[in-house]
């Protein structure tokens, strides 16, 4: 019996009609967002997309082509290139990223909100990806926030090779930097700020931000990890994640990313965020 490889996803007839639901749900929750397109495949950039891109060819005048890695990047490579970019903008897309780790393709929701430098930009972001989940009839969904600026300050310190055992949440590899090994156990509600900004008063902005960033959002189970790192690396601020009692890994995620369009030669800031919807299909 023919069987298809583990890594490629097949969506069988139930759960492409669920993926067309989720669409003109999105279609629905974000119509005030501009929604667009992008090339599924695009020409390979190693300082932009770095490791994991899948690269499936190579074009006549010899340049590497890869498929989508990550909707973030792909939209600030087109935009940035925009003579014309009224800001404030507010992009929502729906579609694949691809990857040469783990499961080849996953599916995502996203919107993308550019040009606002206060902390409304986190705050629209993370009220409509609520509003997305509980339109997909998802409860008792914990809003985890962060801010990558406390671990990527105290990864300085011991060095960049703890990286991955931070985001892996990695106690045992983390035994040689005892500040990242306690990071990993900051976690819980707002006492776990004030401790925190006690022994280190040199986060006291980021404990701030995060502070007035939850006292502003209403009807949502919230969380704080000082650990949190996102897997792209990219974000420069505040970062969040949604979990599911039901799922063991957050089901959306995203967070602020300002220096992202700089490296492309755009003064352009943004907060953006995304619905992994593999996973809402298991739920």
């Amino acid at each position: 019996m023919r069987v298809l490889p583990t890594q490629e996803r097949f969506f069988d007839f139930e759960s492409s009609n669920k993926i067309k639901e989720l669409f003109l749900l999105s279609c629905e929750v974000f119509k005030d967002y501009r929604f667009i397109m992008l090339p599924t495949l695009e020409f390979y950039s190693p300082e932009l997309y770095g490791e994991g891109t899948l690269l499936v060819g190579s074009s006549q005048d010899g340049g590497l082509v890869c498929l989508r890695k990550d909707w973030t990047l792909s939209l600030a490579r087109f935009l940035s290139l925009q003579r014309d970019l009224n800001l404030p903008l507010k992009v929502f897309y729906f579609g694949s990223t691809f990857s040469s780790k783990g499961e080849i393709e996953r599916l995502q929701a996203g919107i993308e909100y550019l040009g606002e430098k206060g902390i409304e930009a986190e705050l629209e972001v993370i009220r409509r990806l609520s509003e997305f989940l509980k339109s997909c009839g998802l409860s008792d969904v914990v809003l985890s926030l962060g801010h990558v600026e406390i671990a990527e300050s105290l990864l300085q310190r011991y060095g960049d090779d703890y990286r991955e055992a931070l985001l892996s949440k990695n106690f045992s590899k983390l035994s040689g930097a005892p500040e990242l090994r306690e990071l990993l156990l900051t976690q819980g509600g707002e006492g776990v700020l004030l401790n925190f900004e006690k022994k280190y008063p040199e986060f006291s902005v980021q404990c701030s931000q995060l502070r007035e960033l939850a006292s502003r959002i209403e009807g949502m189970n919230i969380i704080f990890d000082l650990s949190e790192l996102r897997p792209q690396g990219y974000y420069t601020g505040i970062v969040f994640e949604f979990f599911h009692p039901s799922i063991g890994s957050p089901i959306a995620g995203g967070g602020r990313y300002d220096g992202l369009y700089r490296s492309l030669g755009r003064e352009v800031c943004a907060v953006g965020g995304a619905v992994y919807l593999d996973l809402l299909l298991e739920i």
